[in-house]
C-alpha cells in the first residue's frame, strides 16, 4: 500500500524517494474484477429485453469482486503512520468475450433449432469508466511483534456502454437481417470496507495480510439490464509478500495471494462459486521520483457455483490472466504521485478479454500520522 519508504541512499543520507504508492487495492478489489459480471449482465439484459416473454432469471457469468494488476506493485508493501486520500480511474474496453471452451463468441447457432436456420452473428463493443475515491489510514502503533494495524473504506463509481450488432441471413432470399441494441448505464457500485490489515516490515521483507468485505450496496435486481453492483456480500483474504535484493529497496518482488467466499445472490437461490487470485510484480525505481513496473495475475473460479436456481452447468469454471505496465512519478515530491498503466487479458474462459488505461493518483495529507 503504502507510502514513505525509503528507497534510495547516497552518502549515509536517505533520500525520502517515492513513497511506494498507497493502495489501488481499494480500486482494484472494488472496480475492475465486477466489470466482468457488470458488463455481461447488462448484454444479457439487453438481449432478453429485445425478445417478448424473457424470463427473469440469473447471469451464469457471475464473476468475482476482486480482479488482479489493477493495484501497482508496491501497494501492500509496509505502509507509514498517516491518513491518505486516493482517486483512482479506470478506462475499459472489450469487443471479445470467450466462452467456456475458449472459443471466442461472434455467433448463435441455430442449427438445432431447424436445420435450414443461419447462424445469428454477433459483434460486441463495450466501453467502461471507474472512478474510486478511498482513505485509508495506517497506525503510529505496533501489535503482535511489530504489525501496524491498517484500515480502509472505499466507494465505487461506474459508468458503462454496452453495443450489441446482431445479423441474420435470409433463409428464402439473399438478405441479410441486422439488428441494433445499445444500453448504459452509471451509478455507485459496491462498497469496499478493509477493517483489519497486519502489515510487518523486516530489512530486506515486507509481508501484509488484508480482511475486507463488499457489501452490495450497488444497484441489482436479477434479469435486469439496469445494474451497477453484483448483489451478493464477499469476505476477501489476502496476503502479500516482498522481497527487496538491494538495501536501498529501489527493486522489489511481490507475490500476493486473494481469496474471495462469496454470499448469496440477494435476490436470487444463487451462491456464486468462490474464487481464488496469484499476483506477481517487479518494480524499479530509475530515480528516488521514477518508477517503473511490470505486473501479472491471473483469477480463477475455485468453487461450483451453487443454488436451485442454478441452471448452467457448474463443471464449468471462468478464469482470466492480465499483465499490466505502469510508470509512477511523484510530481509533488512525497505528497502527489500520478501513475498511469495499461493492461490487458489473456487466457480466458467464459470471460470478456479487456484492456485497461488507468490512471491512479495518491495524495498524502500528513495528518494523523
Amino acid at each position: 500500500m503504502f507510502l514513505k519508504r525509503i528507497l534510495f541512499k547516497k552518502d549515509k543520507k536517505s533520500i525520502p524517494a517515492r513513497t511506494a504508492t498507497l493502495s489501488a487495492q481499494w480500486m482494484g478489489i472494488i472496480t475492475h474484477g465486477f466489470c466482468q459480471g457488470f458488463y455481461w449482465r447488462l448484454m444479457i439484459g439487453l438481449l432478453l429485453l429485445s425478445y417478448e416473454g424473457s424470463g427473469q432469471v440469473v447471469s451464469p457469468i457471475q464473476g468475482g469482486h476482486y480482479s488482479p494488476v489493477v493495484k501497482n506493485v508496491r501497494d501492500m508493501a509496509a505502509p507509514p503512520s498517516g491518513l491518505f486520500v486516493l482517486w483512482y480511474n479506470g478506462f475499459f474496453n472489450s469487443d471479445t468475450y470467450v466462452d467456456r471452451n475458449g472459443n471466442k463468441f461472434n455467433s448463435v447457432d441455430l442449427s438445432s433449432i431447424d436445420p435450414l436456420l443461419p447462424d445469428i452473428s454477433v459483434g460486441i463493443d463495450l466501453g467502461g469508466y471507474t472512478s474510486v475515491p478511498a482513505l485509508f489510514w495506517a497506525s503510529n502503533f505496533k501489535l503482535l511483534g511489530g504489525a501496524k494495524y491498517m484500515a480502509g473504506i472505499s466507494p465505487n463509481y461506474i459508468s458503462a456502454d454496452v453495443s450489441i450488432i446482431t445479423e441474420r441471413g435470409g433463409i428464402v432470399i439473399d438478405t441479410t437481417y441486422t439488428n441494433l441494441i445499445k444500453g448504459k448505464n452509471s451509478g455507485f457500485s459496491d462498497l469496499y470496507v478493509a477493517p483489519l490489515g497486519l502489515s510487518w516490515e523486516m530489512k530486506h521483507a515486507d509481508l501484509t495480510f488484508l480482511y475486507g468485505f463488499y457489501a452490495p450496496t450497488g444497484k441489482y435486481e436479477t434479469g435486469s439490464s439496469e445494474v451497477v453492483g453484483l448483489g451478493f456480500w464477499t469476505h476477501a483474504f489476502q496476503g502479500y509478500g516482498y522481497y527487496y535484493p538491494m538495501t536501498d529497496r529501489s527493486t522489489a518482488i511481490m507475490i500476493g495471494l486473494t481469496y474471495e467466499a462469496n454470499g448469496k445472490i440477494k435476490d436470487a437461490d444463487v451462491r456464486p462459486g468462490n474464487r481464488f487470485s496469484l499476483e506477481w510484480g517487479l518494480s524499479q525505481f530509475l530515480s528516488p521520483r521514477l518508477e517503473l513496473a511490470v505486473q501479472g495475475g491471473h483469477n480463477w473460479q475455485v468453487s461450483d457455483d451453487k443454488g436451485s436456481e442454478v441452471y448452467w452447468p457448474v463443471n464449468y469454471r471462468d478464469r482470466k490472466s492480465t499483465i499490466g505496465i505502469s510508470a509512477s512519478y511523484w510530481v509533488w515530491k512525497d505528497r502527489l504521485m500520478i501513475s498511469p498503466k495499461y493492461a490487458f487479458d489473456f487466457g480466458a474462459r467464459q470471460r470478456f478479454l479487456n484492456n485497461t488505461w488507468l490512471v491512479n493518483i495518491v495524495f498524502v495529507t500528513g495528518v494523523l500520522n
